[in-house]
């Protein structure tokens, strides 16, 4: 399976994608736009490992992912 339809848990997104942020900055940034929604599988929250790699362009970008 490629990266592009790899599913990352939502701990390991935020330990591993963006520096060990907390659950509630995890919720903070999904409704500020800056981090997309989740899939819902079984109550478990996962993203694709594509949509990881591009917010961490983004912030890599020098944008800040500013709305």
């Amino acid at each position: 399976m490629d990266s592009q339809h790899k599913l990352v848990p939502a701990p390991k997104a935020r330990s591993e994608y963006f520096g060990g942020i907390s659950a509630m900055s995890e919720y903070r940034w999904r409704q500020a736009g800056i981090l997309p929604q989740p899939i819902k599988i079984n109550g478990r929250c996962f993203y694709r490992e594509s949509d990881l790699i591009a917010v961490q362009e983004r912030f890599a970008g020098g944008d800040g992912g500013a709305a």
